[in-house]
């Protein structure tokens, strides 16, 4: 196998694969990339069983074949390398690289050792990328990490006619958003997507329309250059609409900001020791406090335009702090049921989001 191109494709196409690279796997093959040169094209892959991620690069093919490159390594060196025209060339068990006056020869291995993608057959839709980086941004930070509960491991993702769903929770707060898709789907399809899949798509994707292969135990998504193949997380999904309030004794609405600033103040005063923070809820007025022992008090005051019943709920500021941070609307709208219910926090509006959290005892 020989090839040409020039540095920065090379380390492009390295770098979109480098998230899915194994390092304390027992196969020393899935910390090494997959070099194929075949029908005048390069691919550069990698995999960690789970997720996959192919991309095709500019370059001048002089000899058909394959080769396999340990990753970090390999990575590390090209980066190094000065501007310009790279070429790469495989002899046995042998790989040499040359740049302008550097040339660096590198052991690899059999080609034959590295997995093969699944052929993922399904439905095709089509997203934009936008809407589908937007939707996993909105849902990655509620998804469980206690792998006794693996349902909840990942994105829960349903599509039905022309309108997708996503959802993810830990069994504390949950997220779900919806969005429209860009072909219609005529059957009802459901998936949990793995969390590593759903954050190599919004590190991978670019611009564009991505297309989807929706399969029973694998889904694929595929933009001009570059694909990545995931393994579908296998079980039932909790009826997660028995835990979304579906009205409530008060609600208000606050500027985004402002809270957001306030909760992170009140964050630094309970972040050692875990405390809560305590929302008092009245007319014209959000109340937040916070009272550690030994660290000292906080309290401020908010305007909030409320309706409903003075009422007083506490919170872990991380899981107020998370979903704050993804929200684009300039105000939120929060709506209580009392000191043990679940709230719901939405944006005021541009997008179809919300957020259900459990409260912490007072």
């Amino acid at each position: 196998m020989k090839f040409k191109c020039e540095k920065d494709s090379l380390l492009r196409g390295i770098s979109l694969c480098q998230g899915v690279l194994s390092t304390r796997s027992t196969l020393p093959i899935l910390s090494y990339y997959l070099f194929e040169a075949k029908g005048g094209i390069l691919n550069i892959s990698a995999t960690d069983l789970e997720v996959g991620v192919t991309a095709e690069i500019k370059s001048e093919i002089i000899e058909e074949g394959g080769i396999t490159l340990p990753g970090k390594r390999v990575l590390d060196l090209i980066r190094e390398f000065p501007s310009g025209e790279i070429s790469l060339s495989s002899e046995e068990n042998f790989t040499t690289i040359k740049g302008q006056k550097v040339w660096v020869k590198i052991s690899s291995l059999s080609t034959e050792d590295f997995p093969q993608f699944p052929e993922v057959k399904g439905k095709e839709i089509r997203i934009e990328s936008e809407k589908l980086k937007n939707m996993i941004k909105k849902t990655s930070f509620s998804v469980s990490h206690e792998e006794s509960r693996y349902t909840l491991n990942g994105i829960y993702m349903t599509a039905h006619e022309k309108v997708i769903s996503m959802v993810s929770t830990d069994g504390r707060r949950l997220s779900c958003i919806t969005e429209e898709l860009l072909t219609p789907c005529s059957q009802e399809m459901e998936a949990i997507l793995p969390l590593k899949a759903g954050q190599e798509l919004n590190r991978v994707m670019e611009e564009g329309e991505v297309e989807v292969v929706w399969g029973e135990k694998q889904m694929k998504f595929t933009q001009p250059g570059i694909t990545l193949t995931t393994r579908l997380i296998e079980g039932e999904f909790p009826d997660y609409k028995k835990v979304i309030p579906k009205s409530f004794k008060g609600e208000g609405k606050i500027d985004k900001n402002l809270f957001e600033e306030a909760v992170k103040r009140a964050y630094i005063m309970t972040r050692e020791k875990g405390v809560s923070v305590r929302l008092s809820f009245s007319s014209h007025k959000l109340k937040l406090t916070t009272r550690v022992p030994e660290i000292g008090e906080s309290s401020e005051d908010l305007e909030m335009e409320y309706n409903g019943e003075d009422l007083e709920i506490a919170f872990d500021p991380v899981f107020i702090l998370d979903v704050l941070k993804v929200m684009e609307s300039e105000k939120v709208i929060m709506g209580i049921n009392g000191p043990l219910d679940p709230a719901l926090i939405r944006p005021d509006a541009g997008e179809n989001y919300l957020y259900v959290v459990m409260p912490m005892k007072i």
